[in-house]
């Protein structure tokens, strides 16, 4: 997979036990404002997409963690072939866990898990409403920014409680922008396919506005992919 960013090619090697970066990760790729000399850590980093595109933006560590042994070894594959192995640090771990208490970093980004999901369902799932994950990364990035310009980018689906995640980002964070969004289309057979009974659950969380999706004309529904920057302090 060749992907190209405003910093350059991204070569990818994708095995087949590793997602495939969605469009929305793409995006986020392009949008990080890592500035040279930076330190990243990159949660659940996959097939190292964001990693490489922080290395490639000037940033002088990566620490790149994910719970997955095959996505360690893709995305350590990927560091190396796009030449960046050497700044781009794998570590094996779920969320913070792998990375000491007193580890700062000036940029942390996370696209955790988040589909809602009405009972376990397994790793594409975020719990009840869709959120578990994104809270735990929200909550434990303060003590891991740096104070002055740290910043968390998140990637969050409006079928994610849009209203709890907005209330959690402005309890942790000074600045919380909104820095774009694009549209996801799907259809009910789509996420039953996932999981039986899953679209219901979603119409009922939408009822309980705790998801935020829209039906179509010509059928099936609409979802926003929510690129969101936090600081610890405002910033310019």
């Amino acid at each position: 997979m060749l992907i190209q960013l405003p910093s350059g090619l991204v070569e990818l090697l994708i095995p087949q036990a590793v997602h495939m970066p969605p469009p929305s990760s793409i995006e986020l790729a392009g949008l990080l404002d890592v500035q040279p000399g930076e330190s990243v850590l990159d949660l659940g980093c996959g097939s190292g997409l964001l990693s490489i595109a922080a290395a490639k933006l000037g940033a002088r560590q990566v620490i790149a963690t994910d719970v997955d042994p095959s996505a360690l070894a893709a995305a350590r594959h990927n560091a190396r072939i796009n030449g960046l192995e050497s700044r781009i640090e794998l570590r094996e771990g779920s969320w913070f866990e792998a990375v000491g208490e007193e580890d700062r970093f000036d940029v942390i980004v996370g696209t955790p898990p988040q589909t809602p999901g009405p009972m376990p369902g397994g790793s594409r799932y975020g719990g009840w409403d869709g959120t578990d994950h994104l809270i735990s990364v929200i909550a434990g990035a303060p003590a891991h920014l740096s104070p002055v310009r740290g910043r968390l980018w998140l990637l969050a689906i409006s079928l994610a409680n849009p209203a709890r995640l907005r209330q959690e980002l402005a309890s942790n964070f000074a600045d919380v922008r909104l820095i774009h969004e694009t549209i996801r289309e799907f259809t009910s057979d789509e996420y039953e396919s996932r999981q039986e009974g899953l679209m219901d659950h979603l119409l009922s969380l939408r009822k309980k506005k705790m998801a935020d999706f829209v039906d179509q004309e010509e059928g099936g529904y609409v979802f926003r992919n929510l690129f969101l920057r936090s600081a610890r302090s405002w910033t310019k």
